[in-house]
């Protein structure tokens, strides 16, 4: 079980690196080719396929090339056999997340199969 944690914690940390990076390639690595990303929105549930999202941070500025420095963490992870579960935060200003990602052990690792994320407003400093 200690691996386990230690093996999904290294693609947690993968994530949030290239999250801040804005590094496509090694998102698209840790992320499985059919995932998702939901959140609610103005009241409504939504979904919106990894491909897409990846489109999204390759054409936008990433938080480090705006000069914003790391504020991404883990929060937790647990693991019961070949699926996982991590809470993580991360800050792009003005906007702080809290995402849970839901991972499982595949033949090439343990990859992200599910973001579920909230967003909400932060001071820009």
């Amino acid at each position: 079980m200690k691996s386990d944690i230690a093996d999904v914690e290294a693609v947690v940390r993968l994530y949030l690196e290239a999250l801040h990076e804005g590094d496509t390639g090694t998102l698209g690595r840790v992320f499985a080719p059919d995932s998702a990303l939901y959140a609610a929105i103005d009241g409504d549930a939504t979904a919106l396929a990894v491909g897409p999202w990846l489109d999204r941070v390759r054409n936008r500025k990433s938080a480090r090339d705006s000069g914003f420095e790391s504020r991404n963490a883990i929060l937790s992870i647990e693991t019961e056999g070949d699926m996982a579960m991590a809470k993580v935060t991360s800050a792009f200003p003005p906007k702080r997340f809290v995402d849970y990602l839901s991972l499982v052990r595949t033949a090439g690792g343990w990859r992200i199969v599910a973001k579920t994320y909230h967003a909400e407003d932060i001071p820009v400093t």
